[in-house]
């Protein structure tokens, strides 16, 4: 049974550029460390691409579909998911959401039910923060 994240930013980046700086970020990020805390992580291998939207029925644009392999897989899972974005005034939403099959059989399905959706959730939220600082960034600086 797979489990289900998500999280979602304000990104102070005009919708019409945050697709492309995403896409940038990501590329600067071949091999992550992914991690609910700093200082300590899973190395992770980030494949992505470019994908139609299929979340928004009244305009057509981008999203980035991904996934991660981690060098542990026997401990980790791997997820795979997509980044959306969506206009807001001025700014951007940014939504990361992903899937996995909780590792360890029996054993990682109880751990992910006890705390195992809190640690993928706040891995999210860490990359979230990372994507957004880094496409403000990005933006700022090309301006």
């Amino acid at each position: 049974m797979k489990t289900r994240v998500r999280v979602t930013t304000l990104v102070d980046v005009p919708f019409s550029a945050l697709a492309d700086l995403l896409a940038e970020a990501l590329c600067a990020r071949s091999d992550l460390v992914v991690s609910p805390v700093a200082g300590a992580g899973e190395h992770v291998r980030l494949d992505w691409n470019m994908v139609d939207d299929v979340g928004d029925e009244t305009r057509k644009h981008d999203a980035i579909a991904f996934a991660w392999t981690p060098a542990h897989a026997a401990l980790f899972p791997v997820l795979r998911g997509s980044i959306s974005v969506r206009p807001h005034f001025r700014h951007s939403w940014m939504r990361i959401a992903g899937e996995y099959d909780p590792p360890l059989a029996a054993a990682g399905r109880l751990f992910d039910r006890v705390a195992g959706r809190y640690v993928a959730w706040r891995t999210l939220r860490r990359i979230a923060d990372d994507l957004r600082r880094d496409v403000e960034l990005r933006y700022r600086v090309n301006l």
